[in-house]
């Protein structure tokens, strides 16, 4: 009886869900059945919603020939249309996530049947104004897909994959992939520290997921990107229990690639071959009642282990791999837990506890490696990483009326990013010369120090049906708490570079030293980044939205939102602090002929995005960033620290650089008066067809604009600080103990420096003579044409997404040179920086088709496809040098659009303006992954055995090169051009699955 059940529960799920595999959605709303009866007299009707599985029921009184149940949990419902304690009519429905069901159901006809919306099955959702995919647990076991959050968004049209250097991330919309937010169960689980990533539970426990790439709700914000929302399983009247486990062998991976300098013919760069991946999962899970019709459990949990292999380089874009990592992570280090209860209290009110653990531990081994013999060496030091956290809600539904609907949340998340090297002796060293023998460190480097972070939440949220009106209403909260501390393994972090000559170094007030003797000379830098403590950010949000059915056919969506971002440093004052406009968010719908048929759509949204706690802890967290440059006479052979010293300017003090310090500044010297927080607008027309039972045809244009980029300005009149401005904009703050006159400081002011405004400073700089920053540009264009074919055994789907992404900055984060600094990257620090910025971003993608689907070949045997063909990145030719050495153009760091001809007779140098995008693109890839399952039954236990091959044809193209030309000004770059990542070779996932 059970397994039957089981079957018929998997089919109406499977049926219901594939019409949500890439419909709009509600983002982090929940789904309603808005329903009609038709019947000669609806007087005195009523609806009964039953959910087979969890005894959970609710009575609507039937008003006009409607009925309405709002925030139901996904799942399947019975409706049974009463007169009295007679049943008259009886239909079954699915409310997938984010997705409403719209059922007709007629009196006097015999009705029960597995459907979403109407009398059919409809593949046009003429309900929302909302763009983005929905996917269940059942279809997407179906495909051959990663098991994590940003393989999911990346069947979504627009989204695209981010750079490597980033991890696992997406591009939603052309917007950088740090400004995106992902929620499980309410409780958002984004990387509060950078934004880029999410927590997540395996993938067993996870029920439905949803991409929203636009349009989103006024509920929603703190992301200008876009969103990943998931729900999670939960019990149900019946006692189920699963095995899961998937393998992924070393033995079954191809080799990777090798990349050289010299233009393909000199040394090893990156070194792909001698990368392995081991790991092996097991999802043990258990749901049922705990009280039944009342009580549920569904709990897992999840060992996993993993065992991986890779070269490694110390030193990014100028140094080569030399080192070898082997590093391991399983048994109860690995060890992931989770689950969710739920308590009906009675029909009116629910609650709700999500809880999970993620912690793991990883032990990493690192070898010295000679990529050119494929020679590994010594031991250098062992490396033990906390990493994870965990993760508790506390959710409540409450239909306190018919037409009244209030939901809260509280929760709270701790990750910890933690580190303990067994090598603390030994410094980083990076070598950037051409050299036959580079110096090398003893030991991994890097630096040392405490780092968690815990964000605790709480919503509250209110739905009210009046006639024609839904009204919503909310409230959020997050405190948002950093700790990170940090200092330099050995204490130092030694960089050898060499300088060609008549080439020189810029330094905060001008160039700091050249090279005069007539051939190029080696020098060595020394950065000390050190400090850190504990700093917070509160965010507040406020907003209220209006769906107005204006007529049968057409739906209006008036919203508006107000965000609050407050910041404060290590000594708890504030640092910044916003209070945005009320922010439109605007939709409309119209079921064109009334069938359901055929839609237009349309919506107009602005998005605010709040500041990351990394710029608290690089403004105001009490680190120091100083840079220290000499000429040595030798280099230790077993440690690679340099002999000799000799400051290039003679004394220390005069031989530096300061790009941070330990005295943290108060809002007054950190955020300009004029600034306003970052933000887009994004317009989106879009239009739906429903050309049989199966087939639907999409067409939507979008377009993104950034309106207020905020971003810090680190230039001679900031000093020694950064100061968020709006660039392009004349901006005031206060002046501590630096005077800039546009030549020189004033020394009589120094003894004023203490972080805090002084008294009468307060000073306008006018962009056009003072900052020269361009107005700040960036623009997403994007056309999307959509196929969804639909069967009881065939799903597909195809996507073409032409875009352009343009601009003089990409958002958030930088992906041409990997700076994950969020807000407070290298665009914009410098007038000169941006000389040359606007073009090609770095995550345009002219053109990316994806097709991807599964077909029931019987009751047992399931095959899955999904494939991507996308045209390249843009390329730029980052040069270390500027024709103007002015110190309120040009400052001590950052890649410039400028490639320096230094004569090696004259000394002189000439430049060339190469703007960004330029040089041209990468290759197109071309990606399928193949799935085929087999579906048995043994002794009453429902089994799966499941075959994944990814990147089937073993493609890799390069999928993102070194763009830095210059090493110092005028020293070409002998990795220029020489990959750094390429498509993952292929691979085998092998599953099983046991249910009972």
């Amino acid at each position: 009886m059970r397994n039957t059940f089981f079957k018929r529960t998997l089919t109406a799920a499977a049926v219901a869900t594939a019409m949500g595999l890439a419909t709009p959605a509600i983002a982090q709303q929940q789904s309603s059945i808005l329903g009609e009866v038709v019947a000669q007299n609806v007087q005195g009707l009523t609806v009964v919603a039953t959910n087979p599985e969890t005894g959970f029921s609710r009575e609507i009184q039937v008003t006009d020939g409607e009925f309405r149940f709002p925030a139901m949990p996904t799942g399947t419902y019975e409706l049974s249309v009463m007169r009295g304690s007679e049943e008259v009519a009886k239909q079954t429905v699915r409310v997938a996530l984010g997705s409403n069901s719209t059922p007709t159901i007629r009196v006097g006809e015999s009705i029960e049947t597995i459907q979403v919306s109407g009398s059919r099955i409809s593949n046009v959702d003429v309900t929302t104004t909302n763009s983005g995919l929905v996917v269940s647990e059942v279809d997407f076991d179906k495909l051959p897909v990663g098991r994590d959050l940003t393989s999911v968004a990346l069947l979504a049209p627009g989204t695209v994959k981010g750079d490597t250097g980033f991890g696992n991330t997406a591009s939603f919309g052309g917007a950088s992939v740090a400004e995106n937010s992902c929620y499980i169960n309410g409780l958002e689980v984004t990387d509060t520290r950078r934004g880029l990533g999410c927590g997540s539970v395996p993938f067993e426990f996870y029920k439905e997921f949803q991409v929203k790439t636009g349009g989103m709700s006024p509920k929603y914000g703190r992301s200008t990107g876009g969103v990943i929302n998931a729900v999670t399983k939960s019990g149900t009247n019946m006692w189920e229990f699963a095995a899961v486990s998937h393998f992924e062998p070393a033995g079954l991976q191809e080799e990777g690639e090798v990349s050289r300098g010299s233009g393909g013919t000199g040394n090893v760069f990156r070194d792909n071959s001698v990368s392995e991946n081991d790991e092996y999962s097991v999802s043990l899970s258990a749901s049922g009642p705990i009280i039944e019709d009342t009580l549920f459990i569904y709990a897992l949990v999840n060992p996993r282990s993993q065992e991986t292999r890779a070269a490694a380089a110390t030193g990014g874009e100028f140094a080569a791999d030399t080192r070898l990592n082997v590093q391991e992570s399983s048994g109860s280090d690995n060890l992931f837990w989770g689950a969710k209860i739920d308590w009906d209290i009675n029909s009116n009110h629910r609650l709700s506890y999500f809880g999970y653990s993620d912690e793991n531990t990883i032990e990493r081994d690192t070898f010295q490696y000679n990529p050119n013999t494929a020679t590994v060496g010594d031991s250098i030091g062992t490396t033990i990483f906390e990493n994870g956290g965990t993760a508790h809600s506390l959710s409540y539904t409450g239909y306190w009326t018919d037409n009244l609907t209030i939901s809260a949340m509280a929760g709270e998340l701790e990750t910890q990013y933690g580190s303990e090297p067994s090598n603390t002796e030994c410094s980083t060293v990076i070598d950037t010369r051409d050299v036959a023998d580079p110096a090398v460190s003893c030991g991994p480097g890097g630096s040392i120090g405490d780092n968690f972070d815990k964000n605790t939440q709480y919503r509250f949220d209110l739905e009210y049906y009046w006639g024609d009106h839904t009204i919503r209403a909310g409230y959020d909260y997050q405190e948002r708490e950093s700790t990170n501390v940090t200092r330099p393994i050995g204490g130092h972090s030694w960089e050898y570079a060499t300088l060609e000559n008549g080439a020189s170094v810029q330094g905060d007030s001008g160039v700091l030293f050249s090279n005069n003797t007539g051939a190029p000379i080696d020098y060595v830098s020394d950065r000390i980044f050190e400090g850190g403590g504990n700093f917070v950010s509160e965010l507040s949000a406020y907003y209220v939205e209006d769906e107005w059915r204006v007529s049968d056919n057409v739906i209006l969506n008036i919203g508006f939102r107000k965000d609050e971002f407050e910041g404060r440093g290590v000594t708890d004052q504030v640092l910044y602090e916003f209070d945005t406009n009320w922010a439109p968010r605007l939709g409309a719908s119209w079921d064109v002929f009334g069938s359901g048929d055929t839609k237009l759509y349309a919506t107009w949204g602005k998005y605010y995005l709040p500041v990351p706690n990394n710029t608290i802890y690089r403004a105001a967290s009490g680190v120091s960033d100083s840079t220290t440059y000499y000429y040595f006479d030798g280099i230790d052979g077993s440690t690679g620290v340099p002999q000799g010293l000799d400051p290039v300017n003679g004394s220390v003090e005069n031989s530096q650089t300061v790009s941070s310090v330990s005295t943290p500044p108060t809002k007054p010297v950190f955020q300009s008066q004029e600034a306003d927080p970052f933000a887009r607008e994004e317009l989106i027309v879009g239009f739906e067809q429903s050309l049989n039972d199966d087939l639907a045809f999409s067409l939507r244009g979008t377009y993104r604009d950034v309106t207020s980029a905020l971003d810090d300005y680190c230039g001679i009149y900031a000093y020694p600080y950064c100061v968020l401005i709006n660039p392009g904009e004349d901006s005031t703050w206060y002046k501590d103990g630096y005077y800039w006159d546009g030549s020189a400081l004033d020394q009589s002011k120094l003894p004023l420096f203490d972080g805090q405004p002084d008294e009468g400073s307060l000073t306008t700089h006018p962009n056009a003579t003072t900052i020269q920053m361009p107005e700040a540009n960036n623009e997403y264009l994007a056309w999307q044409t959509e196929l969804k074919y639909n069967t009881d055994d065939f799903r597909m789907n195809f996507i073409y997404t032409w875009s352009r992404s343009t601009g003089n900055f990409e958002g958030a984060v930088k992906s041409d040179i990997d700076q994950a600094d969020p807000g407070i990257t290298q665009d914009f620090d410098f007038p000169a920086l941006m000389d040359g910025a606007q073009g090609y971003q770095a995550n345009d993608r002219r053109h990316v088709l994806k097709l991807f689907g599964s077909y029931d070949i019987d009751e047992n045997w399931t095959v899955g496809f999904n494939s991507t063909l996308s045209s390249g990145r843009p390329l730029s030719a980052f040069g270390q040098g500027y024709p103007d050495k002015d110190p309120n153009i040009y400052g001590s760091y950052g890649d410039t659009f400028y490639l320096a001809d230094c004569d090696d007779v004259t000394g002189e140098c000439s430049y060339n303006r190469v703007p960004r995008g330029t040089v041209g693109r990468t290759p197109w890839t071309f990606n399928i992954d193949a799935s085929v399952a087999y579906n048995f039954t043994v002794s009453g236990v429902d089994m799966k055995a499941s075959l994944d091959v990814f990147n089937v044809l073993n493609t890799q193209e390069a999928t993102s090169l070194n763009e830095h030309y210059e090493v110092t000004e005028g020293n070409r770059n002998q990795w220029y051009g020489a990959a750094y990542s390429w498509q993952t070779p292929r691979y085998v996932r092998l599953g099983f699955e046991a249910r009972f």
